[in-house]
């Protein structure tokens, strides 16, 4: 049932996991570059950042595996793009 007032269920944890990952990198890219370029202190705003939207996409505080795979998945990300960036 859709309409006014209607409350859509929380995404599944992975699915909130995804969708903050993607959507950290794509709200900061002026951080995400200075990432590339080795600018300290990026790596811990962009790991809060997206700990905070699956914490928000989910309604409450995340687990420490859920937190962990925050980590890691943006980690895998970034890397990514730093060998994209490198060719």
């Amino acid at each position: 049932m859709t309409g006014a007032g209607t409350l859509n269920p929380p995404p599944s944890p992975e699915a909130a996991v995804n969708t903050a990952i993607a959507s950290t990198l794509r709200d900061h890219p002026a951080v995400v570059a200075d990432w590339l370029r080795g600018t300290p202190k990026t790596w811990g705003f962009l790991a809060g950042r997206a700990v905070g939207s699956a914490r928000r996409l989910l309604g409450r505080d995340l687990n420490d595996a859920e937190r962990r795979r925050v980590w890691s998945g943006l980690w895998q990300e970034l890397e990514s793009l730093a060998r994209a960036a490198r060719r």
